[in-house]
């Protein structure tokens, strides 16, 4: 569709599909015949999976319930036993432990995260988009992991069900349902290092006699200290469900959910690298610069209500409302420069305070089931979705001179507090609207050949003002269609082949000379693999190649203005240079995967990528991550006498990764490149039941005790986290 081609209204669209739902579900169900009529048993959710370190399906992808051989893309899930055996508490601990994923941050609170070489900005609960974090564009690392049943990871373009994104990855979370008609208690509490203390409580029961409506209440207290000198972070969540059988067919479900984490201490940026002599530093892995007035607290509510029916005939009727507050109000404190190598002195002082605020409320509405054509037996889903979410951020001034900072080898944090202004100006305000219709359709052209085809129109309205990008408000819309396709051929019993082509778009700010908006940045991926699926799926591997691509990039245009002589400015805006659209990334390489129980007792789950980056020149992009990755971790409980207990470990290994980092020069900073060599984490486990209700779990991370830096764009390098150890006492009813 053109550019300049009105898009069809939200509420037109909505309008249009609702009714086509609602009468081709009967048409549908005489499709499938009486005979093949079917009494549907009580809707329950159960997320079990069918082995501790893999499930029996998943509908990340296209929201058929598929299972992992018969997902034409590269799919990680992270389970439930698995997260509680490596201790995994935060996303940032899953998806440093997942297949192709990578993580760095700019400071203690901004983390991002990489696949193929991409920011990782898509975020799902239950299948359902989610927002990002603005302050990185990345998904949010302090998510618990407690509240959620497993984690699902989709490699690659994801615009079917994401809608606007790059070609990374799509982070599902998969919650915790309130499925059990009688009463069970799990708790867990955890020591670990550098005092670091956790309490989590998790209870089902049933509400009524019969268990058909039946709640569910998750419970985390964290408070941490840190290897980094004077950092501490308290962590408190909550999750509640209830899910109520109106009848047996019918399913609602109401939830609430509250995240909120105080970290007191924080870093804003890096530490120095270099002496004002041009020499390198050599600190101690607890650095800091942080003020022990510094703070960055962020806080999240979720209120979601869902609505399932299934009919008789194997189709299904699924809706979901959702409201989310986000807030945030930090503290921040930065060092510049370079410090004396005597004297300690030469660094300069800067403060920041701002404070956050979010909302975003979100409806999906979605019908799938089979249907009966040309003689075989097919699968559809069907859907809309529509979405705003607002954004607000005001900046309360540090004055324009800060005292200096003093001997850095004797600092303490002990720096006095700015004096902020009372009053907040505005730095951000943004409203982004987003309505979507999708649909996906799996035929079954033959037994052993499956082509899965899928398009998503989205409508995309932003009124958008950030004062770090650009000096004025600015309203911009774009309307792409997004298209999916899949193919799976089942070639033996245990063994497919498949292909697919999927892409995704990601609005784009920047302004062209003429005044117009750049298109949209576009993401494709072109996979093609081998999945196994072996002892009646209790194990699972997979071997994918994967071309992902991003283009449409904006750039800064090179032309020069004839009238001026100077490059191309946007039209009303004389200090903001015009952009041109220009190819941008190709991502290509491989993700090996092993995942399931290959042998009673023993669980594993093994991943290697490797993918290569580069511009259209053939230049190597993003260098700061390692292009090789290889993450293990496997557990072996033994049969007969030593049932009781546990042993496991993992290692996980990258290669060699480089940044750019700027050194003094006579005539102002050097650029120089800094190399980390490659790193090796080892991590082990050991659990053991000392009564049918109570365990005692071990688990050691770093044991090596390997010290090195985590890379960024900016040449802001931390310490990765030394050896470091904890105990779980974990109680069942």
């Amino acid at each position: 569709m053109d550019a300049s081609t009105p898009a069809p209204r939200a509420a037109d669209a909505c309008s249009r599909l609702l009714p086509a739902l609602l009468l081709c579900l009967p048409a549908l169900a005489s499709a499938q015949g009486e005979e093949e009529a079917v009494k549907m048993a009580p809707v329950t959710v159960s997320d079990t999976p069918i082995t501790p370190y893999t499930v029996d399906d998943t509908a990340a992808t296209t929201r058929l319930p598929l299972s992992l051989r018969e997902t034409p893309q590269s799919v990680t899930v992270v389970t439930r036993q698995r997260m509680d055996d490596q201790n995994l508490q935060s996303m940032r601990d899953v998806l440093d432990n997942t297949t192709g994923i990578y993580s760095y941050a700019y400071d203690t609170e901004r983390v991002l995260f990489t696949s193929r070489g991409f920011v990782v900005d898509n975020l799902l609960y239950d299948n359902i988009p989610a927002t990002t974090v603005f302050s990185t564009g990345s998904i949010d690392e302090t998510i618990d992991t407690a509240m959620y049943e497993r984690i699902e990871i989709v490699r690659g373009a994801t615009g079917l069900l994401s809608g606007a994104g790059n070609p990374s990855a799509a982070v599902n979370l998969v919650r915790k349902r309130a499925d059990s008609r009688s009463f069970e208690l799990a708790s867990a509490l955890t020591a670990g290092s550098w005092d670091d203390y956790r309490a989590v409580a998790d209870l089902s029961t049933p509400l009524t006699a019969d268990g058909s409506v039946r709640a569910r209440a998750v419970g985390v207290y964290q408070h941490r200290e840190s290897y980094q000198d004077f950092y501490s972070n308290e962590k408190q969540a909550f999750y509640a469900t209830v899910d109520a059988d109106l009848g047996p067919d019918t399913l609602l479900s109401l939830g609430y959910d509250y995240l909120e984490t105080q970290p007191q201490a924080n870093t804003w940026g890096s530490f120095p690298l270099f002496y004002s002599d041009g020499t390198r530093t050599d600190w101690r892995r607890s650095i800091t610069t942080a003020a022990d007035w510094s703070f960055w607290n962020k806080r999240t509510e979720t209120l979601f209500a869902e609505l399932a029916h299934r009919f008789g005939n194997g189709w299904s009727l699924n809706s979901t409302l959702t409201h989310r507050e986000l807030g945030g109000d930090l503290a921040l404190f930065y060092m510049e420069g370079y410090p004396d190598r005597e004297t300690g002195e030469g660094l300069l002082a800067y403060a920041y305070r701002s404070r956050e605020s979010g909302q975003m409320n979100a409806l999906d509405l979605y019908a799938k089931g089979p249907f009966e054509l040309f003689g075989r037996k097919h699968e559809l889903v069907v859907g809309a979705s529509q979405s705003r979410l607002k954004l607000d951020g005001y900046l309360f001034a540090a004055p324009e001179e800060l005292p200096g900072t003093g001997n850095f080898f004797e600092w303490d944090g002990s720096y006095p507090e700015p004096d902020f202004a009372d009053e907040g100006a505005r730095i951000t305000r943004i409203t982004t609207d987003q309505t979507a219709v999708y649909a996906a359709y799996r035929f079954s052209l033959a037994d052993s050949l499956k082509l899965i085809a899928g398009l998503r129109h989205t409508r995309w309205d932003t009124d958008y003002f950030d004062a770090y990008s650009d000096s004025q408000a600015f309203v911009y819309k774009e309307h792409p269609t997004t298209p999916y396709a899949g193919l799976v051929y089942d070639f033996l019993p245990q063994w497919s082949a498949f292909t697919s082509y999927t892409e995704i778009f990601k609005p784009q700010n920047k302004i062209d000379r003429s005044g117009s908006f750049l298109e949209p940045t576009t993401g494709q991926s072109l996979e093609v693999g081998i999945k196994g699926e072996h002892f009646g799926g209790r194990l699972n591997t997979a071997l994918t190649l994967f071309d992902t691509r991003q283009d449409n990039v904006a750039a800064l245009d090179p032309g020069i203005d004839p009238d001026t002589g100077a490059p191309y400015t946007v039209p009303g805006r004389p200090q903001t240079q015009a952009s041109i659209n220009v190819d941008g990334a190709r991502s290509r390489g491989f993700e090996l995967e092993v995942s399931g129980q290959p042998a009673k007792g023993w669980d594993l789950s093994f991943g290697w990528s490797n993918f290569s980056l580069e511009d259209p020149d053939g230049n190597g992009l993003n260098r700061y991550v390692p292009r090789t990755l290889v993450r293990t971790f496997t557990s072996w409980t033994p049969q007969g006498a030593w049932s009781k207990l546990t042993v496991g470990g993992g290692v996980n290994w990258q290669s060699k990764s480089f940044a750019t980092v700027y050194a003094p020069g006579t005539d102002g900073p050097v650029a120089t490149e800094l190399e980390q060599s490659p790193v090796t984490l080892v991590s082990l486990l050991a659990r053991y039941e000392l009564t049918k209700n109570l365990s005692v779990q071990l688990n050691g991370n770093n044991l090596l005790d390997r010290k090195y830096y985590v890379l960024d764009e900016y040449g802001n390098l931390y310490f990765g986290t030394p050896s470091s150890g904890s105990v779980t006492f974990n109680l069942r009813f």
